[in-house]
């Protein structure tokens, strides 16, 4: 791997980041339209024989194999990589790790979401030959899941892969151990490229203490962004403010995963950061969330 700092940078509340351009946001549009598959195609799955699913399966496990070549070969991909881990490292205090996998995408019909789960399965493999097979475990949630996306993520990374919808996901992030299971022992990683904002928000409004926060490491769309689309009014009217994630912005450690957005496949980690809080006294006072709800409504109304 490449050590030239351009490769590797730490977005801070002091040093953020211009909103990426139309081409990236077409971009993005575009890879939500591709991948956002719906119950037809589960149902066109169904009525197929079990020989045609495994075939296509293999020709999707092999696009993701190369996928993960791509990946590694990056120069960006170990120095991300080892910032995951460590601030699981950090966190975990023995428990099993689990990688929460939301809002990936089609990996069967994606380049995005193919190099967005190779990602994935080489954050796991790290995770694994640090903490051991039997402590770290893969769950993914997204509604658009075809038959033919699960058992690609059975095959690649060993990961249980469900198609839930968006508001069953939003329960799986609001729980306390993250996927409802009730397990005490389990240290959550959110894995989140590219998810809605009121994703995060859930997250994020879900842990809202200095204790939690302190455990929260997510990667996925950069808080600092969201704070700078509403300082600039630069939103959708119609989406709701992430209140929550905007205040964390100002505390949150934000490491790009690729800040140079060299990657050869265009939006597949645009914006996307390792998220957390190095927040070391429970007691510690938060962000006010609430005085900037009215800063920002002042703001939208003058």
């Amino acid at each position: 791997m490449s050590d030239d700092a351009d490769a590797w940078r730490v977005v801070s509340s002091k040093s953020r980041r211009a909103v990426r351009g139309k081409a990236n946001k077409s971009a993005l549009a575009a890879h939500a339209a591709e991948t956002n598959l719906n119950a037809d195609v589960r149902a066109e799955e169904e009525s197929l024989a079990p020989e045609v699913i495994a075939e296509r399966a293999r020709e999707a496990v092999r696009k993701v194999t190369r996928a993960i070549g791509d990946v590694e070969d990056a120069t960006f991909t170990r120095a991300a990589i080892d910032c995951v881990v460590n601030a699981v490292r950090e966190r975990r205090r023995e428990r099993v790790v689990t990688a929460l996998v939301l809002g990936l995408g089609s990996p069967a019909t994606s380049a995005v979401a193919r190099m967005q789960l190779a990602f994935a399965i080489l954050l796991t493999r790290a995770l694994k030959a640090t903490f051991g097979d039997d402590f770290v475990r893969v769950k993914a949630r997204d509604p658009c899941f075809t038959l033919v996306d699960e058992a690609v993520l059975r095959e690649t990374c060993g990961g249980e892969a469900v198609a839930e919808s968006a508001s069953r996901a939003l329960v799986l992030a609001n729980s306390g151990d993250g996927d409802g299971d009730g397990d005490v022992d389990e240290f959550v990683m959110f894995y989140m490229p590219h998810c809605e904002g009121d994703l995060y928000e859930s997250v994020v409004r879900a842990r809202w203490s200095a204790t939690q926060l302190r455990d929260l490491v997510c990667v996925g769309n950069t808080f600092t962004t969201y704070a700078d689309r509403w300082a600039a009014k630069n939103v959708d009217p119609s989406k709701k403010r992430p209140s929550h994630v905007i205040a964390a912005s100002t505390i949150v450690k934000s490491t790009l995963i690729d800040p140079g957005d060299t990657f050869t496949v265009q939006g597949a980690f645009n914006d996307t950061s390792v998220h957390s809080f190095d927040i070391f006294d429970d007691g510690a006072a938060l962000p006010d969330v609430e005085s900037s709800l009215v800063e920002d409504a002042v703001q939208l109304c003058s």
